[in-house]
């Protein structure tokens, strides 16, 4: 557990709490989705249609082998008419095709239509020699194919007499002849193909249809992408500019609890987490569900008891999943855990680098590092284990379908019970089957990560943000008058930083605050500031609460000037003007001249257009405060606070801001926090804070004389 400082409290860990499926953090990303709904629905759509594709093609290539490239075709010859018409009448639910030629009647039956006969009447049509064990082809009857057939076979004109062992060819009826399956391979090749130009058409048809799919699926593979990632990125790019939005608004308190690297994370990281779900896991996984549920009706429709036995595995192989994805679950989060914390310790060790080499602690620093990260590296190998051993297991597991599919499908063609083209798009459904389970260990991975990111990312948005008070603003001057009556405020409860703090500051007044580190000075800033909130009394602006006020209005009157100056990315002169796209280059210019910044910006390559890094590292303290003095210029505030700015830097540099300072206090109610006595001097009353109380008040020469804690801090810095 880690605490942060001002502000106390602890900050969660990084535990995924979420189950895989919850309405909440769903209905919060479809709400981001939701103006892109159009867009989701067209890549649903073209969805579908890569889905029908993937069903689709087995059945092609079964229909090519069954229906024109191998023959699985017994049939059966009555001669006897009552026979006949019982047979039809008691099989009247199965489409079987009949013909008729000189008074015999011929029905074909195929593989797939014994699966619907009655065993035991088919065995006695074959022991009566009604059905042959042979099976035929049926080709056109066209006088280029009689005269092939009359030229290579012999014409069988009472094929009734013959039929347990088929010979030659011999007419059905309806323009159709059927020819012998040993026979047909008694013809030379060319006329064989002839004989079979139709299947040859047939095939070329089908062929086309399936390169047109293919090429269908391609394309809407292509579209799917685009789209997803169109939609994706927009709802992204809406949600990330949301975070930082809240985030701007959120009170300081909670930037005290958090540290930067964990929040710079939600926007970046986890962002991207939901953005690769949105974008593959979502539309994978809905495909891959909907692609399992259809192959497994479509296998139960083409032939339920080859089904069963192909599916006889799926019950181990979902335990195993069951298992895993308990497993991977556990593991996951201290992944999870264990990042968060590498990055909070790289950040902080990075912002610190120049205190870690000053007191030469790279190797304290790097064995401390180097332990967490040894850490994350054990959990990483373990989650990897568990993947290597679950991605085999499906693999194997999917062989072993097709073994079995191979051995008890192969007994039935021997059977003559199915067909080959049946059992080739079984091995094709049964491959199509695992492969999204075979995939499951990454998508579920991606999930995971999204959910995680989405419970961060939204846990952050429910944070209540601070209350600027945005409906009161008003843009109004103030006049300065600051008032604090009976104030108490803590940043931890009951740990009072400000005990009953009461003072007046009029209009144009000077006011120093001075005491101990920690007694209380930067607080009653950041309380003006409305930075903190407090806990009893009131803070009085112009005679008004402060909380009548919108916060706004109250920062637009007060420039301060910290120690530590936040220089941002740019140049000078944004640095100076802050976005106050109301000043020209020349009014800039002017008020650096007046805060004795322009000496050192003339000496610049760039002058005013000068780059300058993150922080201002390129600065040295004064110079970067120069920069403050002028940002405050720029926005004229009414009154002025100066943070301990004159600490830590040189003489040259202290007359040159003590200066500025004399010229921006000039006419503002300026408010001024100093360690070095002797910059205070002159000002209109001195407020004495000591573990957060007032313990004394009055001008320079009033608290020498009362020779108090003042005098005592006057004595220690001039002795």
């Amino acid at each position: 557990m880690m605490h942060g400082g001002r502000g106390g409290g602890a900050f969660s860990s990084d535990d995924l709490k979420t189950r895989i499926y919850d309405h909440r953090l769903f209905s919060k990303m479809a709400f981001y989705l939701k103006p892109y709904l159009k867009l989701v629905i067209i890549s649903f759509i073209v969805l579908m249609s890569v889905t029908a594709a993937e069903l689709v093609l087995p059945l092609i290539e079964r229909s090519a082998i069954d229906d024109h490239i191998v023959s699985d075709k017994s049939i059966a010859v009555f001669v006897d008419e009552a026979r006949y018409q019982d047979f039809m009448h008691r099989n009247s639910s199965v489409k079987l095709t009949e013909y008729a030629h000189d008074g015999t009647h011929f029905v074909v039956i195929s593989a797939r239509d014994r699966n619907k006969l009655d065993k035991p009447e088919l065995k006695s049509l074959e022991e009566e020699g009604i059905i042959s064990g042979n099976t035929v082809f049926l080709v056109n009857d066209n006088p280029k194919n009689r005269e092939i057939l009359s030229k290579h076979l012999i014409l069988d004109e009472n094929p009734k007499d013959g039929i347990a062992d088929l010979a030659g060819y011999f007419y059905i009826g309806k323009d159709k002849i059927a020819v012998a399956r040993d026979q047909m391979l008694e013809l030379p090749r060319m006329e064989r193909l002839e004989v079979r130009k139709d299947s040859s058409k047939a095939l070329l048809y089908l062929a086309a249809i399936y390169f047109i799919l293919i090429l269908v699926s391609f394309i809407a593979s292509y579209i799917i992408a685009v789209m997803t990632t169109v939609f994706s990125q927009r709802a992204m790019n809406d949600l990330r500019h949301d975070v930082f939005a809240h985030l701007q608004k959120m009170p300081t308190q909670y930037f005290d609890k958090n540290p930067v690297g964990r929040l710079v994370t939600r926007v970046t990281n986890d962002i991207r987490a939901i953005d690769e779900m949105l974008a593959s896991g979502v539309i994978s996984i809905v495909q891959d569900v909907i692609l399992v549920i259809a192959i497994i009706i479509l296998m139960m429709f083409l032939d339920w008891q080859l089904a069963l036995v192909s599916m006889a595995i799926l019950p181990l192989l979902i335990w195993v999943i069951v298992v895993f994805r308990k497993k991977t679950r556990v593991i996951y989060r201290s992944v999870r855990k264990l990042l968060a914390q590498l990055n909070s310790t790289l950040a902080e060790h990075i912002a610190g680098q120049k205190i870690i080499q000053l007191f030469n602690q790279y190797t304290h620093k790097r064995d401390e590092f180097s332990e967490i990260n040894h850490n994350y590296f054990l959990t990483a190998m373990k989650q990897l284990r568990l993947f290597a051993f679950f991605r085999p297991i499906i693999h194997v597991s999917s062989q072993i379908a097709v073994a079995v599919i191979i051995w008890y499908g192969g007994g039935q063609i021997l059977k003559n019970v199915i067909t080959v083209g049946l059992l080739m798009a079984f091995t094709q459904y049964i491959r199509k089957l695992f492969q999204p389970i075979n995939d499951f260990s990454e998508k579920f991975n991606v999930l995971q990560a999204a959910l995680a990111g989405a419970e961060r990312i939204f846990d952050l948005m429910d944070e209540e943000p601070e209350d600027y008070r945005a409906e009161l603003a008003t843009s109004r001057k103030l006049t300065g008058e600051i008032e604090f009556q009976n104030l108490w405020m803590a940043y931890n409860e009951e740990e009072w930083v400000l005990r009953d703090i009461n003072f007046h500051i009029r209009p144009g007044e000077k006011v120093a605050l001075v005491g101990h580190t920690g007694s209380g000075k930067t607080s009653i800033v950041n309380l003006i500031l409305g930075m903190y909130p407090y806990q009893k009394g009131r803070i009085l602006v112009d005679g008004k609460d402060l909380h009548s006020y919108a916060l706004s209005d109250i920062r637009d009157n007060v420039g301060i000037v910290q120690q530590d100056v936040f220089i941002f990315s740019g140049n000078i002169s944004e640095n100076i003007a802050l976005n106050n796209t109301q000043l020209t280059r020349d009014e800039i210019k002017e008020m650096a001249v007046h805060v004795n910044a322009d000496k050192f910006i003339q000496h610049l390559p760039g002058k005013y257009d000068e780059p300058v890094m993150e922080r201002g590292a390129t600065l040295s303290t004064g110079q970067r405060q120069l920069i403050a003095f002028a940002r405050v210029l720029a926005y004229n505030p009414s009154i002025f606070i100066l943070d301990e700015a004159t600490s830590n830097i040189d003489t040259e540099t202290e007359i040159l801001i003590q200066d500025a300072l004399e010229k921006i206090i000039k006419g503002r109610t300026s408010i001024i926090i100093a360690h070095r006595l002797s910059t205070i001097q002159h000002v209109d009353r001195i407020i004495v804070l000591h573990k957060g109380r007032i313990v004394e008040e009055g001008s320079h020469f009033d608290l020498l004389d009362k020779k108090g804690l003042y005098y005592d801090l006057y004595r220690l810095q001039y002795t």
